[in-house]
């Protein structure tokens, strides 16, 4: 049965695009009909908008004519879903508003201002800013007294500071931020969101080097000056192995400590793992368990000195020189870096933050002065001024002309005093009541006429209508007619069996790779499905064969191991090797060769195309086995070894694939082809209903509309 969110998929699209194109349109009349359904009227802007939205979001391009079958075809479909009472439900109703609530919203200027928001916010994570500041704190609910003796206090730094005076002396003096002894005032980098909205929106206004008009915040009021500005350096993920200085730590004891990271360093370039000299060594008791991994951060969240070192690192895996911090000395390891991120990406989790974020504060009073100037709207200050000279806001203290006379108008439409006495509350603020009562008929209003100014918001209503209808009907008339009894499915396959044939397909081995210079080694596998896990290694008596390789995320893949021995291996030898293989591997298989040319054991690991080989090779992105079509393949395979090929993957990395199976085309399965089954079978019984329903209703089609609906796309 289909799934609704597809079977909505044309008024899913419309939605996207709702508010591109606001065009005026001139109304309907009955010599605009393009066709109609049993005489009932469809227009030609109705099947314009359809048209271009399925355009846009299809590869292939259907002419006119093709889209116009297709759009008969769905109007032919709710018609029936009407005349069966479809669109009289409750359930219909109830699904239908809820629908409509959601498209209203990309047309209110409630949700243009917080568009407006999310762009601001995604333009300022674009770039990073380097500010310090002053504070002067004072408690919102301060006295005025205390209020403009801060604001006084602070207009004197800034005087000096726009002066010339130096700006960190002038924090030291002023600023009553706790951490101006540790800082001088200065914040170092920060982008949006990581200070409070009206901080953020100074400094982003403020250029470098200059000082920014006095502000104020839940703090109290402040000063910043601009120090500079940067491209954002994005986002990071890093892994760090730590030395933590001991509480009253003395010289002896930092240089000690000091030491110890040092001897770290030396043995991590020397070659040993990472991973295990973490879980080790580290002294960072909350990470050290994951390889020292910390979260994602951006500028502004760690200590200058990390922050600097691990922004440093360019190539995944690259590890730093040990850097110290206020709380030890570290080494930092890269993991992964990423951009902002586009806007289309971003939008959801920007949306969320602004609500969470002061900004959302700005967005009611911004959009009320929208509304007023988009619809006109008048104020009666007579009126007001007469509501505040009554005693008591009753009607008996009105005339019947002062309870007609208009409070406001929007638009051409009056709201009367006596309007607004009706829900008038006589233990609350009066000007308080009467700001609501203009806010709440301004967004009635807005609401009211939404069709109005935004012809296509009307069609969008339509097609959330129709659509809704249109998923009923399949259902009843389709969907649910091949639901659990299969035997009529089995005779449609019985029938048409030669329509499901499998396709020939490879069994492919693929290794994604962002450095090639390995990957020669990769082209013949052992045993034509094992490859290289890890260098050729000397075994002895020391080697601890668990740290070659990092097996964290998989445990239960099996290794191939190839094992040199020297042919005067004695026997005492031969078991150490063989226990300490079954003592650090579970699933493995050995494969024994023999090299007379030295006395030395090497051992060297194998594994199939899995998450192994891309976790201990810096240059493998990707490992994974996949079955796919040989059609797929055809434009390699024969170019090169008809065992492997490679292409470019969208990111610009090569793609190792190598055949490990191949898969003959054979006859499928009834269970192998149900789902084909399914569709083809659904397909028939929507044609055959679509021809009855064409012989029940009329249609209609004036080819002189059609002409020229074909000749205005085609401008």
């Amino acid at each position: 049965m289909g799934n609704k969110k597809s079977l909505l998929l044309l008024v899913a699209l419309i939605l996207l695009n709702a508010c591109k194109n606001t065009q005026t349109q001139k109304a309907n009349t009955s010599s605009d009909v393009l066709f109609t359904v049993d005489g009932e009227n469809v227009y030609p802007d109705e099947f314009i908008y359809a048209f271009e939205k399925s355009k846009r979001n299809k590869a292939d391009n259907e002419s006119e004519e093709e889209y116009l079958d297709l759009y008969i075809n769905f109007k032919l479909k709710v018609k029936e879903a009407k005349a069966k009472g479809l669109d009289t439900t409750q359930a219909y109703q109830t699904e239908l508003n809820g629908y409509l609530e959601e498209i209203k919203k990309p047309y209110l200027t409630a949700e243009k201002v917080n568009e407006k928001l999310i762009k601001e916010a995604y333009e300022r994570l674009q770039q990073e800013i380097n500010a310090s500041h002053i504070l002067i704190m004072v408690d919102e609910n301060a006295s005025p007294e205390d209020t403009l003796k801060a604001f006084n206090k602070i207009k004197e730094a800034r005087n000096k500071a726009v002066s010339g005076e130096n700006f960190e002396a002038l924090a030291r003096q002023y600023s009553e931020d706790p951490s101006v002894q540790r800082n001088n005032g200065q914040l170092g980098w920060f982008t949006a969101f990581q200070m409070v909205y009206p901080f953020e929106n100074a400094a982003f206004k403020t250029n470098v080097g200059e000082i920014s008009p006095i502000i104020k915040t839940q703090f109290g009021y402040h000063i910043i000056k601009v120090n500079d500005s940067r491209a954002t350096l994005g986002r990071i993920k890093i892994a760090h192995i730590m030395k933590r200085f001991p509480p009253q730590a003395t010289a002896e004891d930092s240089l000690e400590t000091k030491n110890e990271i040092y001897n770290v360093y030396e043995r991590l370039k020397e070659g040993e793992n990472w991973f295990i000299l973490a879980t080790k060594e580290s002294e960072d008791l909350s990470t050290k368990d994951t390889g020292g991994e910390l979260p994602w951060f951006g500028a502004g969240n760690l200590p200058k000195e990390l922050e600097t070192a691990a922004f440093d690192l360019e190539q995944k895996g690259e590890i730093s020189k040990p850097v110290m911090s206020p709380y030890g000395w570290h080494i930092l390891k890269l993991e992964d870096k990423r951009g902002v991120g586009s806007l289309n990406s971003m939008k959801e989790s920007l949306s969320r933050r602004i609500k969470r974020d002061q900004r959302s504060e700005l967005k009611e009073d911004e959009v009320i002065r929208k509304l007023k100037t988009e619809n006109d709207f008048q104020k009666n200050e007579k009126v007001y001024h007469l509501l505040k000279t009554k005693p008591t806001l009753s009607k008996e203290q009105f005339k019947k002309k002062e309870l007609e006379q208009p409070l406001f108008s929007i638009s051409s439409q009056k709201y009367s005093v006596e309007d607004f006495l009706i829900g008038f509350d006589k233990e609350k603020e009066l000007d308080r009541q009467l700001e609501n009562y203009e806010k709440a008929k301004l967004l009635e209003y807005e609401d009211e006429n939404l069709e109005t100014k935004y012809p296509e918001y009307r069609l969008l209503r339509q097609e959330y209508k129709e659509g809704l209808l249109l998923f009923e009907i399949m259902n009843r008339e389709v969907w649910s007619k091949v639901g659990g009894d299969s035997t009529v499915l089995k005779e449609f396959y019985n029938k048409n069996k030669a329509n499901y044939i499998s396709e020939e397909k490879l069994r492919l081995a693929k290794i994604i790779f962002s450095d090639t210079s390995s990957i020669n080694q990769y082209r013949n596998p052992i045993k034509e499905k094992y490859f290289p896990l890890s260098p050729r290694i000397e075994f002895n008596e020391s080697t601890e064969l668990s740290s070659i390789i990092n097996l964290d995320s998989g445990r239960n893949h099996k290794l191939l191991i190839t094992v040199s021995l020297p042919e005067n291996l004695n026997k005492s030898d031969s078991v150490k090797l063989f226990k300490a293989l079954n003592e650090s591997f579970n699933e493995k298989d050995i494969q024994k060769l023999t090299d007379s040319n030295e006395n030395k054991i090497y051992l060297q690991l194998f594994s199939e195309s899995n998450e192994l080989l891309a976790l201990n090779n810096k240059a493998i992105e990707e490992a994974y086995e996949e079955i796919v079509p040989i059609s797929e393949c055809k434009k390699w395979l024969g170019k090169e070894k008809t065992d492997y090929f490679t292409d470019m993957t969208k990111n610009g990395m090569i793609e190792l694939n190598y055949v490990l199976d191949k898969y003959l085309p054979r006859q499928k399965t009834f269970s192998e082809a149900k789902a084909e089954l399914i569709e083809d079978y659904q397909k028939k019984l929507e044609s055959d209903w679509v021809n009855q329903l064409k012989k029940k209703y009329e249609v209609n089609v004036n080819e002189n509309i059609l002409n020229k609906i074909k000749a205005k796309i085609e401008e």
